[in-house]
């Protein structure tokens, strides 16, 4: 449950409107980085951040399946115990920790190498 919790608060915080590219969405930002950044070094960068942003949300994806799968493969087990479930999933605190530090630190490097104009034209 704490995986849906973040994904959900992460999608709140880091989409504007239904309109607007998230940080959640790394194919779409790709798309829009080509569209609207005209300045071919800064949409290499801009680029490079968004593949970075990929690998980073591919490796959390990864290890919340490989959690879950372990966990409810423990579930059907008779001598698996509350701890050891919740240990399962406690394993995941971690890295879900670590992959919203990393989208925070993506984000600041991409509004640092931005200018308004063209966040603006990113994301909204």
């Amino acid at each position: 449950m704490p995986v849906l919790v973040t994904l959900a608060a992460a999608s709140t915080l880091f989409t504007q409107d239904t309109s607007g590219v998230s940080f959640l969405d790394p194919k779409a930002m790709r798309e829009r980085c080509i569209d609207v950044i005209d300045d071919g070094n800064v949409r290499k960068r801009a680029l490079d951040l968004t593949e970075a942003l990929e690998k980073l949300l591919g490796q959390y994806s990864k290890a919340v399946v490989a959690a879950l799968d372990a966990y409810r493969a423990e579930t059907i087990a008779v001598a698996s115990s509350a701890t050891d479930l919740i240990e399962l999933l406690t394993a995941l605190d971690t890295q879900r920790t670590e992959t919203l530090q990393g989208i925070i630190r993506i984000r600041q490097s991409l509004r640092e190498l931005l200018t308004v104009k063209q966040w603006d034209r990113l994301f909204l």
